[in-house]
């Protein structure tokens, strides 16, 4: 399978982190040559008042990709042994990005197989992508991709094929500070997504929703 839909242009990510995160589900996540799927859930990292972002305390190099412009890649090593993809937002000079936590992966799956050390194809959709970690070894997006843009000089893309969702807003998982924001976003009815929300709210394209407690 080829790359399907229409990259996103860098305007779409020229936003703040928490009004890109729910826009971004549905969209297809694609690498040239890999793969990619369609994005079920991501978090987002705002540059004030989140002490789990990266920008919190400002600039450092190891960070500062999330300065640059929008629509360029942010992937950092978590606990020396993931890289975690993340898509740069807001506008230069602003520390803010969304992380991807999971895809449900469409096309031919080989390359994201052996990627993953599933040769035998074994592995369930869910767990060849589900989870941050898991997405940056499929896609084969390491270090070396920091700061680079998105779109067809770098064979990475973000797709729009015209799929429009509903998302519901719950709190992150994962972190030590800030669990408590609700800026995790999610396709509650796919199974690729890592783990179901305990407080939700439902919010369509375009908007980050109103906290109410419940269950998906």
């Amino acid at each position: 399978m080829t790359r399907q839909g229409d990259p996103l242009p860098q305007s779409f990510f020229a936003r703040p982190s928490d009004v890109v995160a729910p826009d971004l589900l549905g969209k297809i996540l694609w690498r040239e040559g890999v793969g990619g799927g369609r994005l079920v859930e991501v978090e987002a990292y705002l540059s004030a008042g989140d002490p789990a972002c990266h920008a919190y305390r400002g600039k450092s190099a190891r960070n500062a990709a999330m300065f640059g412009p929008p629509g360029h890649l942010y992937v950092y090593l978590s606990y020396g042994i993931h890289n975690l993809v993340n898509l740069v937002c807001d506008r230069e000079g602003v520390g803010s990005a969304v992380l991807i936590r999971a895809l449900e992966p469409i096309g031919d799956l080989k390359t994201m197989r052996s990627n993953r050390g599933d040769t035998d194809g074994l592995l369930s959709l869910r767990d060849l992508t589900s989870g941050p970690g898991r997405v940056g070894q499929a896609l084969g997006l390491d270090r070396s991709w920091n700061g680079r843009p998105l779109g067809r000089a770098s064979g990475v893309c973000v797709l729009d094929d015209g799929t429009t969702v509903h998302a519901v807003r719950t709190t992150r998982v994962g972190i030590s500070v800030g669990a408590e924001l609700p800026l995790r976003y999610i396709l509650p009815g796919s199974a690729c997504v890592s783990r179901r929300p305990r407080v939700v709210s439902t919010c369509g394209p375009g908007s980050n929703g109103t906290v109410s407690k419940g269950r998906a």
